[in-house]
């Protein structure tokens, strides 16, 4: 009798263990799911506005802000670099400006170029990527401070 009583408690004991590893990945919250269409859940798009780029810059060394509007001479978010869509790709691939482990800000004068060049990082192994909504007029407006090329 103690020995049905000594299975019948390992049995048990075999199943929580087993069934506890059957449950669903937790999976982390995107600001905007549907833009990561890499397959990784750990690779996100975040749409962020002026006053958080403004946050990001005072509070992140690693930040790398990424203007690919082709305009940057006209006028650009101080410590930007000057990226220009078509060229965003080849710099990628060279890897002489950018590094994966970076946090990177992206923004244009337009929102579909900075959505692209957003979509072309997360596909080459960058993991989050924000995107300054609204682009450069949105961090004009805020009143973020900016130079322009003589």
């Amino acid at each position: 009798m103690r020995m049905k009583k000594v299975l019948v408690a390992v049995t048990l004991l075999v199943l929580v263990v087993g069934l506890a590893g059957c449950g669903a990945p937790k999976q982390p919250a995107t600001t905007n799911p549907g833009l990561d269409t890499s397959g990784d859940t750990n690779r996100t798009i975040v749409e962020v506005d002026a006053k958080k780029v403004e946050e990001l810059i005072q509070t992140d060394r690693d930040l790398v802000i990424i203007d690919v509007s082709g305009k940057w001479a006209q006028g650009h978010i101080v410590g930007a670099l000057d990226t220009p869509l078509d060229k965003l790709q080849d710099i990628i691939n060279g890897n002489f400006t950018f590094n994966a482990s970076k946090h990177f800000v992206v923004y244009s004068h337009d929102e579909e170029s900075s959505k692209k060049a957003a979509n072309m990082l997360l596909a080459s192994s960058f993991t989050v990527i924000n995107r300054l909504v609204g682009g450069y007029d949105a961090w004009v407006a805020n009143g973020g401070y900016t130079e322009k090329q003589p």
